[in-house]
């Protein structure tokens, strides 16, 4: 009997790879990246590495996870690759923290230069669906060593 009903509750129960896929939009805060656009397309992938269980009780869960992203125009580019904690606030809300690096690449002279910069994110978001594959919308603001990498960013996404 334990036999059967083991099978059936584990397909009850949502999967979840622990990735979240986003696609947005970047706003540049500084007029040496405005110049580019005022808008930039923005593409992002976090993974959960795992839960940190030690602080998590009642209504609060928090998470440890790296995330890339990918947000360009004309040729000017930024890729941040971040640690990141996130908290969750009940079973909609999060916001999350990281530090890393990002990479850039930036118009200079007639090409283009790039260079390898500390980087930060600090953002919330708000899970819109459950289930099996939750949709959630987020808003971030990316910093940087060099302050003319910096902006927002807004997003929806999915996680699998």
């Amino acid at each position: 009997m334990v036999l059967t009903i083991a099978p059936a509750m584990a397909q009850d129960a949502p999967t979840s790879t622990g990735i979240s896929l986003r696609v947005g939009a970047f706003f540049p805060n500084d007029a040496f990246a405005k110049d580019q656009s005022k808008t930039w397309f923005a593409i992002g992938v976090q993974y959960k590495v795992s839960e940190l269980t030690q602080f998590s009780k009642d209504n609060y869960k928090a998470d440890l996870a790296v995330s890339f992203d990918y947000y360009e125009r004309s040729g000017f580019r930024i890729s941040p690759l971040l640690v990141n904690y996130v908290g969750h606030l009940g079973e909609n809300l999060f916001y999350t923290g990281g530090v890393g690096i990002a990479f850039t690449r930036f118009p200079a002279g007639s090409g283009f230069d790039s260079e390898t910069k500390f980087a930060y994110t600090i953002g919330v978001g708000y899970n819109v669906t459950k289930g099996k594959q939750p949709i959630f919308v987020e808003g971030k603001f990316f910093g940087n060593e060099t302050k003319e990498y910096n902006g927002f960013g807004l997003y929806a996404g999915i996680r699998f």
